[in-house]
């Protein structure tokens, strides 16, 4: 695509992370064009992972939401489309028709739509003291619910639920989190992790009982008695489900594009089945070079990567998307951060699991291709090296903490053993 003139646009769908660094993107690529990115919420684009933490127990956390200042879009020339809902993709003409009755063209389309979360039929958006937490908005009315919780429910352990369950109890409420799987964030985690994420919120008081489900939800008070599959009942006043999420592919379903229940398929350079439209972000099912096939992401790691990489892309050209994707979350006090891979046919431990310590370094075969920590940045940052390069490295270095990782890289960077 050329550079673009004043009467062509690229619209952008979605004012999440992804579509804001696609439209970042776009103008450092050179587009002269017009510029429009549209969301369907009245806020100006915000960061999600404080709406889990930081959110629900400190106002001050709202004035630090916005992913970029105000002033970005201005002098970027980035039309922000706020409370806007597209409703219709003219693939003919090239338009976009929305829910007040607006409609923009475009040269091209790029779909960053995110996710919706999955909803438990027995526990309803719009129950009474039942949350949903995706939207600033789900953060604001869980927070004004807080000071009058004694005792919260959560359905699903995995990073959000877990998050909310630290923020809950650093509040004084009594927490009991429901996971269906056998274990906490089983698919992000490798077993030991799992084991001292357990731990931990054990030794902060919080209740997880794991391979359990709701069977019936009952009004008890002001709150409500949830039976469980076990048999057992548990009293709540509040309950928050965080079950996961689906890629919101509606829009691109309408509009005659490939789509699947994993999301809108585009090639590595997130061009979709119609070579004017694209999608980013966790709604795309994209290719990677890298992984060496079709992938879809739901971290902010790879929102921000595949919305930057799709944005140059679509205006200068260049290489097909190859990045490695990764997750962080601080609860109570420890921080966790994975890349790459969160687990491998073996898994080396570096460091003190006891004194919540450590690394744990993926391997497949003898290759590095994933690495996990708790409050270990430093070796984080070498870890993730290790895993962009793809190191062969000794079982025994990696798990001696006495061996300085980053200077044995470097020495051993010309060595068949790396």
């Amino acid at each position: 695509m050329s550079t673009g003139t004043e009467d062509e646009a690229i619209l952008i769908i979605g004012a999440g992370l992804a579509g804001v660094s696609a439209a970042e993107s776009v103008r450092k690529a050179g587009f002269a064009g017009r510029v429009v990115l549209a969301g369907d919420e009245p806020d100006a684009p915000y960061d999600r992972p404080p709406l889990s933490k930081s959110v629900l127990c400190s106002a001050e956390a709202l004035s630090n939401l916005e992913l970029r200042d105000p002033a970005f879009y201005a002098e970027n020339g980035i039309e922000l489309k706020l409370a806007s809902t597209a409703e219709l993709i003219e693939r003919d003409s090239r338009r976009v028709h929305f829910a007040d009755r607006t409609s923009v063209p475009y040269k091209k389309l790029v779909l960053t739509t995110g996710s919706s979360l999955r909803i438990l039929p027995i526990l309803p958006p719009g129950m009474p003291n039942v949350f949903y937490l995706r939207r600033l908005s789900d953060a604001l009315a869980l927070r004004e619910a807080l000071p009058q919780t004694c005792r919260m429910m959560i359905v699903g352990a995995g990073v959000i639920g877990l998050e909310v369950a630290a923020t809950a109890r650093t509040l004084g409420i009594a927490v009991t989190v429901l996971e269906a799987a056998a274990t906490p964030m089983a698919r992000a985690m490798c077993p030991t992790m799992c084991d001292f994420i357990l731990g931990k919120h054990a030794d902060h008081g919080v209740h997880i009982r794991t391979n359990t489900t709701v069977v019936n939800v009952d009004r008890f008070g002001a709150g409500y008695r949830v039976t469980l599959s076990d048999g057992d009942s548990v009293d709540t006043d509040v309950i928050v489900v965080g079950i996961g999420v689906v890629p919101n592919i509606g829009l691109a379903a309408a509009a005659g594009l490939t789509v699947s229940a994993n999301g809108i398929h585009v090639n590595e350079f997130g061009q979709t089945s119609d070579e004017n439209v694209y999608a980013a972000g966790e709604v795309a099912f994209h290719y990677n070079h890298r992984a060496g096939q079709m992938d879809r992401q739901e971290n902010w790691l790879h929102a921000a990567a595949h919305g930057e990489h799709v944005g140059r892309t679509l205006v200068a050209g260049g290489p097909g998307y190859n990045e490695i994707s990764g997750y962080w979350s601080d609860q109570f006090d420890f921080s966790i951060q994975s890349f790459g891979m969160p687990k491998g046919d073996r898994d080396v431990v570096r460091g003190s699991v006891t004194n919540g310590s450590f690394t744990i370094f993926h391997l497949v075969g003898d290759v590095v291709k994933g690495v996990s920590s708790i409050n270990a940045a430093r070796d984080m940052r070498t870890g993730k090296a290790l895993v962009r390069d793809s190191a062969r490295i000794p079982e025994s270095v990696l798990s001696d903490p006495s061996i300085d990782l980053g200077k044995w890289r470097q020495s051993a960077m010309t060595s068949p053993a790396v």
